[in-house]
């Protein structure tokens, strides 16, 4: 199972490559990126690991929460099912 996520994920990163590849040799945004600073490809690296880190750390603030959120609510359940059971030892 992990072999075959791993394969799909080279074939990926190999396509990703190709397809920049061939933005870059055969049209005009090649041009384009060829002429800019280096300095802005740094910027650009920047800004998409940004975004792919707040997405990362969002989602697992969520799952967290949502772990949280359960236990406390289990907790609740539990002492409303002790309770019942207090107030049905008291009436008999």
């Amino acid at each position: 199972m992990k072999r075959t996520q791993k394969n799909k994920q080279v074939a990926l990163f190999l396509l990703v490559i190709l397809a920049v590849s061939f933005i870059v040799t055969q049209t005009a945004i090649g041009a384009f990126l060829l002429s800019s600073p280096w300095w802005i490809y740094f910027v650009l690296v920047g800004i998409g690991l940004s975004g792919y880190m707040t997405v990362k750390y969002f989602l697992e603030d969520r799952r967290y929460e949502n772990e949280w959120i359960e236990s406390e609510g289990n907790v609740y359940i539990r002492r409303m099912e002790e309770e019942k059971e207090r107030r049905n030892i008291k009436q008999s």
